[in-house]
């Protein structure tokens, strides 16, 4: 089946403003990740392991029906390994940003 010429049109036109969208949505949600990643680590490591404990706790207790002290043990377990590959990630796309755009490029954030 042929479609009128006018059906690709519109299409395409979709699809150009989808990518301008998702374009500025990335560079909106970049913006909000510099201020973290340029934290010192002992400070990324003293926000992410309460948020990731309590975060993980309550994920165990309600959705997976886990008994109290079980809970916080998983949350507190989980958060002790998840806080290291965070800040590591987050190093490494710090590091690897820095090496694609220079050091020496301001933040605009």
């Amino acid at each position: 089946m042929h479609l009128p010429s006018f059906v690709s049109r519109i299409g395409a036109r979709i699809r150009s403003s989808l990518s301008r969208l998702i374009d500025r949505i990335g560079a909106a949600l970049l913006q909000l990740m510099r201020p973290w990643e340029r934290l010192p680590v002992p400070a990324q490591v003293a926000i992410a392991f309460p948020t990731l404990a309590v975060v993980l706790f309550l994920f165990h207790l309600g959705p997976l029906g886990q008994p109290l002290i079980r809970a916080i043990f998983y949350g507190v377990f989980w958060s002790i390994l998840a806080t290291p590959a965070i800040v590591v990630a987050t190093q490494n796309e710090l590091r690897k940003r820095d090496r694609r755009e220079g050091p020496g490029k301001p933040d605009q954030g």
